[in-house]
């Protein structure tokens, strides 16, 4: 029997999924103190409600990516 329903609960590897990033960044958003808290901790890592995760990325400025400017944009 094959479940098609997304999962209440995701992990890193979701969310970057979810959010269109890689795991890493996933795991740099998650560690932002506006990033909704997990809702449990296992053997395999910390699992977040999808819903505070969608809701939370309503609110997301995704334009402050932050990183390494592009190359050409001399800063004085």
């Amino acid at each position: 029997m094959t479940n098609t329903d997304p999962a209440k609960h995701v992990g890193v590897t979701e969310i970057g999924e979810m959010l269109n990033v890689s795991r890493q960044r996933a795991n740099k958003l998650a560690a932002r103190p506006d990033f909704p808290p997990p809702v449990a901790q296992t053997k395999a890592g910390r699992v977040w409600a999808r819903e505070a995760v969608v809701k939370w990325e309503q609110g997301w400025d995704r334009t402050n990516i932050g990183g390494r400017p592009p190359k050409g944009s001399a800063q004085e």
